[in-house]
């Protein structure tokens, strides 16, 4: 119960009944007699009422006069329910001013939360620019010229302007708030920052501006039209048949030269749009095949663009990775993705998942990239390798790093040192276009067989700072962030494009789907926006998963609240950036390292339970940074979090149990443990990652060794090699795991994919230590649930209290199971589905 005092000096009482659903919602206001009503404060005035949406929520249009004014949430035409400021019952009087000349003000209420929100101060934002006049305005460079005017019609601060009549060329744009100069930014967010440069590759190429209103970042990506292509523009070799274009960023030093062919060249500066500081050399003839060597200042320096290198060497070799197509001349359809949220992502290494004999993988394929896509293969006739992916049921494999790394295999690799480069110790072959084929046949493969690619890519630091030094220490921080002694510095907008530039390449030329960044809590969260919102613009049709680490080394960072955190992961929401939820893998299995388990244990926190059951979601609907930068609520869509109980670093899941105390293998208590923690990721909203092995109980302790499994990032391949019987005598424990991604994947209601369908569909209760979840699946009935999952931590049987309807067991502890009881198992994620 709560008591408000309106403009109208009436002190009113305001009571929610719980889970009651409104008839009407209205806006008793100030302006009530300006939109047509008898008086101000009327709750039944008809032209002040809301219409329900499609997606439950509320709202309403209103044309307002100029002015400042008053408003409140009315509930069925009354005072007995009301809400005001935040949402709160009763609450204080939300004010509004329209601007002169009056506007269209929408309001939007929240029927969960309660909260309104109007947009009646939302910006004028244009796009601004020297084609501005090709588009009908009368002058370039015009704040006030309506054309181009960019748009936010969701509301989440992100501004966006399409055209295709640019035509081609190179131009310049910057954004104008508000129809006039007073404010505006440029290149870097920056007010009243230099232009940001762009090229239209074609006439009738398809551009788009979008602007963040948060960061202030503007992006510009122009692809298509009648000539094709992208816009990109590149440095490193630029390859023709005629002659090579050899460019490199040097911002310290002009003495900079190429050494190709037996012949030196000086690079002299260049004007690239994008960049700064480049220097350039044009090359005759037909160099592909031929390595070549920068230098800067007379010391031999690696290319950062290099698309292939001469191994052990500085050298790039002069290739076109986009000419060499895969064996076939064609890649394969792209296996479907209609929401992020569909994603089943299963984490392997290349060495790792083939390396032992009993992969059944050709000998020279094993711990090779062709090894991964070897089909037909078993272990005593049970299959293996991409057939075992097939059956298991995941739909992404994320392929830890493949690119040129520093450190000899057996090796995870997370020290690169070419970043566009295919692992030579993963390939087959030597020269270059075979090299290059092997990766692209191995991606085309995986697609072929229903299976898409995330490449696990560490752009946050190098081998060695000797890697890029050389050139100059801007690429690096001053002081180091990853724990390597060498972290990048994206900070500096040009290690910022090299780092877009090299996803973009993994994207085009090898036909790639997403991303997973080692520590990208080094990164500039507006710098991880601006490679999403391009590569998701560019690239529209991919659904490209992209998503990493909200964390750093450990290091402490003065521009913390500028990386990627928990809480600045809402505002990475419109670029479809995720991260890691730490969080919830900690409640659901204890430390990374320690011997304490949490509630796979049988204890822990429930409550933090029910949280990562319902996809750990932001308290409001808003795309804005929350101050806390470590907050579990972080998730502004579904797609954000990353749920996981294990992954490459740490003790993985198997021996995490058996070190905290967990006996009796598959069929014991540690078997029963695994499962019940991964089902609990399974059945969560968000999208699961599965570490290669866990599904048949891999283990890394050799000897009783612990302290090596714990860290075996350079372990050998005893440790770390997949050993596939392991896959028959823990049958059981494969077989649920099958049958609880086949279950995830048949029930929409565990896959919800707004943050309106996370308040709305579902709810997660807490009952002691247990744990029920009720989903719907249909977003008109949003409380005829149709899913249940019940988490019992306990010891002992539970039964679940089901709503009403015909309601079928379908999982328990041993996998799919069709049941008509309501017992839930100790120790079990029970789920049942309503026929």
């Amino acid at each position: 119960m709560a008591a408000a005092l309106l403009g109208t000096g009436t002190v009113v009482v305001s009571a929610s009944p719980a889970g009651a659903v409104p008839t009407a919602v209205s806006l008793p206001a100030t302006f009530d007699s300006e939109i047509g009503c008898a008086a101000d404060w009327l709750p039944d005035c008809t032209q002040a009422q809301l219409a329900q949406r499609a997606d439950g929520m509320w709202a309403a249009s209103l044309s307002l006069p100029a002015g400042t004014y008053a408003y409140k949430v009315a509930i069925n035409n009354g005072w007995t329910e009301n809400y005001g400021a935040g949402g709160a019952p009763g609450g204080a009087n939300i004010s509004i001013t329209v601007p002169a000349g009056g506007k269209l003000v929408t309001f939007v209420y929240d029927p969960v939360t309660h909260v309104v929100t109007d947009n009646s101060i939302q910006q004028v934002v244009t796009a601004v620019g020297d084609y501005q006049s090709e588009l009908g305005c009368g002058a370039d460079w015009s704040p006030t010229c309506a054309a181009t005017t960019m748009q936010d019609p969701d509301g989440d601060g992100v501004y966006t302007y399409t055209t295709t009549a640019i035509p081609v060329g190179a131009w310049n744009t910057k954004v104008a708030i508000g129809q006039s100069w007073t404010e505006n930014y440029g290149a870097g967010g920056a007010a009243g920052g230099v232009n940001i440069g762009f090229t239209v590759p074609a006439n009738g190429a398809t551009t788009t501006f979008s602007y963040n209103s948060v960061s202030h970042l503007t992006t510009v990506q122009s692809t298509g039209g009648s000539g094709g292509g992208s816009s990109l523009n590149t440095l490193g070799a630029i390859y023709t048949p005629t002659g090579t274009t050899f460019r490199l960023w040097s911002p310290d030093n002009s003495n900079v030269t190429v050494t190709v062919g037996g012949a030196t060249y000086p690079l002299s500066p260049t004007t690239l749009s994008g960049y700064s500081n480049v220097y350039q050399a044009v090359v005759g003839g037909d160099l592909k095949g031929q390595t070549y060597q920068f230098a800067v200042g007379g010391t031999a320096v690696r290319d950062p663009y290099a698309q292939m290198a001469n191994p052990g060497t500085t050298q790039g070799v002069v290739v076109d990775s986009a000419a060499v197509t895969p064996t076939g001349g064609t890649w394969a359809p792209r296996p479907a993705l209609a929401n992020r949220e569909d994603a089943v992502v299963y984490e392997l290494s290349v060495r790792d998942f083939t390396i032992d004999a009993s992969s059944g993988v050709d000998p020279a394929k094993r711990g090779k990239f062709l090894g991964l896509v070897q089909t037909g293969t078993t272990n005593n006739g049970a299959k293996t390798g991409i057939d075992h992916l097939k059956e298991l049921g995941v739909n992404t494999v994320q392929i830890m790093p493949s690119f040129d790394f520093g450190s000899t295999a057996p090796n995870w690799g997370y020290d690169p040192v070419n970043y566009n480069v295919p692992e030579e110790q993963y390939s087959q072959y030597t020269l270059p276009e075979d090299r290059i084929r092997e990766f692209k046949d191995m991606v085309n493969e995986f697609h072929k067989n229903g299976i898409r690619v995330v490449m696990d890519v560490v752009y946050n630091h190098t081998f060695s700072q000797s890697v890029l030094g050389g050139i100059t220490g801007k690429y690096y921080t001053p002081t180091d962030l990853s724990g390597t002694g060498n972290s990048i510095d994206d900070g500096n907008p040009m290690v910022s494009r090299m780092i877009q530039d090299s996803l973009e390449h993994w994207v085009r030329d090898y036909n790639v789907d997403g991303f997973r960044f080692d520590l990208i809590g080094v990164h500039y969260w507006n710098n991880v926006s601006t490679w999403a919102n391009y590569l998701n613009t560019a690239y529209a049709d991919r659904n490209l998963l992209l998503y990493g680490e909200p964390w750093n080394g450990g290091a402490a960072d003065s521009a913390e609240a500028q990386k990627v955190r928990y809480g600045n992961v809402p505002a990475l929401a419109p670029a479809h950036v995720g991260v890691f939820n730490g969080v919830y893998r900690d409640a659901i299995r204890g430390g990374t390292d320690d011997n304490v388990m949490a509630y796979m244990g049988g204890s822990g926190n429930p409550g933090a339970i029910a949280f990562g059951m319902r996809g750990s979601p932001t308290d409001l609907k808003s795309t804005a940074p929350i101050s806390n930068l470590w907050t579990p609520a972080f998730a502004y869509d579904p797609e954000q979090t990353m749920n996981y109980a294990s992954i490459h670093d740490n003790l993985n899941l198997y021996d995490k149990i058996t070190y905290s105390g967990g006996s009796g293998g598959a069929t014991g208590t540690a078997g029963r443990i695994d499962r019940f923690a991964v089902g609990t990721v399974l059945t969560s909203q968000g999208i699961p990652v599965i570490a290669e092995g866990d599904e048949f109980l891999r283990s890394k302790v050799v000897n009783g060794d612990y302290t090596t499994a714990k860290n075996s990032y350079n372990a050998s391949d005893t440790v770390n090699a997949i050993h596939w019987g392991d896959k028959t005598t823990n049958a059981n424990v494969f077989r649920y795991y099958r049958d609880a991604i086949a279950l995830r994947k048949s029930a929409p209601a565990l896959r919800l994919t707004t943050w309106d369908a996370v308040h709305n569909q579902m709810t997660a209760q807490v009952d002691g230590s247990v744990v029920v979840g009720r989903f719907s699946s249909n977003p008109a009935a949003p409380t005829s649930y149709d899913t249940v999952v019940v988490d019992n931590p306990t010891g002992a049987t539970y039964n679940v209290t089901l709503p009403a309807g015909t309601w079928t067991k379908v999982l328990d502890t041993n996998g799919a199971v069709v049941a008509g009881d309501t017992a839930c198992e100790g120790l079990a994620v029970t789920v049942f589905k309503k026929s």
